[in-house]
């Protein structure tokens, strides 16, 4: 830094006080300006990104690269000579891609030539075009594959029907393939991401080779089912049993095969992949793939491990809570693409450059809305029911706050909330509890609930009319109140919680849609993903929480392909409570998600510790 402010600055100012002789060496070391050149071009499977500079040997192009990635004003050569990289600053998105990818990727020994995974052709191409640098004919091939700009199109799996908009997730997802990359397909909940990768595989799988699915353990025999119907060639094996049995399932299909797709759940994968990584899989299908967005989690850690051809993720919610969750999907199906964990949430957690993750983001993700593709599906109507607190339930939520105030204040102040955020939650879960009924944290309470007493306002109207209902709740202790309740003034009701075997759960969806039932109790987390529940035309939302696309899964199981009425969706709310804030927080979440996966408005931080102590105020 001296050296350099002597060359730009100090020589000048000497001048002003006597004469200067310079010599040539010291006149080589005045600054100049760079002249950057380069090319993008294919090499077989992978892009080779080659960059010259008129009077810099190759070895330091990536010296250079650095600098302007970290907006460095000169940089200094081996032999001593300075560049002066002031006003380059439109170099810099595509210095920090050349070097994250050098850091992940590696030179080869020409020392300026990058080779690069064919994934990151669309976005260094956009960037390379914005600095006049061309790209060859090959690369910008791919670069419209990704776009859908493709005309040759692969042609449909014979014998299979799909809507328009399935067809073309079809073809996406397809494409990707041919050019050896992942993506994540992340319909709306109902529009049917199943049969799309079904059509895939029963399209380009060959004999011989195994596709991996892993879904959660309530699908797996979902899964089954569904391959069954769409492609009934497709020979399928659940994986089943004691570890035993599991490990003589996989010894006996890398020996033998006899199989073509292999279904197993987030909780197996997790003790299989020691067995599992050994094997090569011609695709690998995590559905519901929100369960790896914790990306230090034993299952996500055990996803990446797989070996397969090609990898694809299916969730209707890449991104619940914050960038780091959709920073681990894409960890699975693009491994790299997206910087490491730590240069992810440091370039894009503050929001500032959605934009730009939202380009990088864009081939790679396929996102369709209910409303945009099905003219044919029917009106939704929300609706928002707020209902006092009984005068008893009212003193105990009001005690319960007061003391779990103190509590959470306390815990904020000694341990913040990173190492608080367990005891943080349940203080936020017993006033929530309080909320749907006191009996769930009070077992002697014999009060009443103001929201029981308005479901009991609510139910007569609903079923007298023919309505037939999905009632959901977090909470299964609150699911066997309501059972009780329910039962005992005369509804038919069914059941659906963690405790319900996966075996069961197929049954008692066609006994609802075959019209058994008028009102379908369920567990958020157990059924609020895969179940198709068109046999109801009511979902009652008991008890909010501020992941607002948690509770749109759940409606979907009712608002989806096959629904011939409008579907009236209603939100439980007890007035001046914690549920009123949660509502608050739950759009603001969603506006998150909004920026980002689809257009919609400004982008927000996740949960802290100001809005927990809103809560208890």
């Amino acid at each position: 830094e001296s050296i350099y402010r002597f060359v730009t600055e100090g020589a000048a100012q000497l001048r002003e006080v006597c004469e200067v002789y310079l010599s040539r060496e010291f006149l080589r070391m005045t600054p100049r300006r760079p002249s950057l050149k380069g090319q993008m071009r294919m090499n077989g499977a992978h892009l080779e990104l080659v960059f010259e500079e008129a009077e810099t040997p190759p070895q330091e192009i990536l010296t250079i690269m650095e600098a302007l990635a970290r907006g460095r004003r000169y940089v200094r050569l081996k032999d001593g000579t300075f560049l002066d990289l002031t006003d380059m600053d439109e170099w810099q998105p595509l210095a920090e891609n050349v070097t994250e990818a050098a850091a992940q990727e590696g030179l080869d020994t020409a020392g300026n030539v990058l080779r690069l995974r064919a994934y990151r052709a669309a976005y260094l191409t956009t960037l390379l075009e914005q600095l006049g640098i061309g790209v060859d004919s090959s690369v910008a091939e791919i670069r419209r594959r990704l776009e859908g700009e493709e005309t040759e199109l692969p042609p449909m799996p014979a014998g299979l029907s799909l809507r328009p908009y399935q067809a073309e997730g079809y073809r996406w997802l397809r494409q990707l393939d041919l050019l050896h990359m992942g993506g994540v397909l992340a319909d709306d909940m109902g529009l049917g991401k199943t049969v799309q990768v079904i059509a895939l595989l029963s399209a380009v799988q060959q004999p011989g080779e195994i596709s991996l699915v892993v879904a959660p353990t309530s699908l797996v025999y979902n899964w089954q089912q569904e391959i069954r119907r769409f492609a009934p060639r497709l020979r399928t094996t659940v994986m089943t049993g004691t570890a035993a049995q599991r490990e003589n399932t996989l010894r006996a299909l890398q020996e033998e095969g006899g199989t073509d797709v292999l279904i197993t759940s987030y909780p197996l994968i997790r003790r299989d992949i020691a067995l599992m990584r050994e094997m090569r899989f011609r695709f690998a299908v995590l559905d519901e793939a929100q369960h790896i967005k914790n990306a230090t989690s034993l299952g996500a850690s055990a996803a990446k491990q797989i070996q397969a051809d090609t990898r694809f993720a299916l969730t209707g919610t890449p991104m619940e809570n914050g960038l780091g969750e959709l920073w681990s999907i894409f960890d699975f199906v693009l491994p790299g693409y997206l910087l490491s964990y730590g240069s992810f949430m440091r370039k894009y957690q503050d929001g500032e450059r959605l934009e730009e993750l939202q380009g990088r983001i864009r081939p790679f993700l396929m996102r369709r809305l209910k409303k945009d593709v099905l003219d044919d599906l029917p009106e939704k109507l929300e609706r928002v029911m707020t209902t006092a607190m009984t005068p008893e339930q009212e003193k105990v939520y009001q005690a319960a706050r007061l003391r779990l105030r103190g509590r959470v204040e306390r815990i904020l102040g000694e341990k913040g909330l990173g190492r608080g955020r367990t005891e943080v939650l349940a203080a936020i879960t017993e006033l929530r509890q309080i909320c749907c009924h006191p009996a769930l944290v009070l077992p002697d309470y014999s009060g009443s609930s103001g929201k029981i007493d308005l479901l009991l306002d609510l139910l007569p109207g609903a079923v007298g009319h023919g309505h037939r209902l999905l009632l959901f709740s977090q909470f299964a202790s609150m699911l066997r109140i309501l059972r009780q309740q329910l039962e005992a003034e005369g509804y038919r009701v069914l059941y659906l919680d963690g405790e319900t075997p996966p075996a069961r759960r197929p049954e008692l969806t066609e006994q609802f849609n075959a019209g058994v039932g008028d009102i379908f109790l369920i567990s958020r987390e157990a059924g609020g993903i895969g179940l198709n529940l068109t046999g109801a035309d009511m979902v009652v939302h008991y008890d909010p929480w501020w992941n607002p696309a948690a509770e749109d899964q759940a409606t979907d199981r009712a608002y989806r392909i096959g629904q011939t009425r409008n579907v009236e969706v209603i939100r439980l709310v007890t007035h001046d409570s914690i549920e009123e804030q949660v509502i608050e927080l739950g759009q603001r979440k969603r506006a998150l998600f909004d920026q980002l996966i689809t257009p919609g408005a400004t982008a927000v931080t996740s949960l802290g510790e100001a809005d927990i102590r809103a809560l208890f105020a």
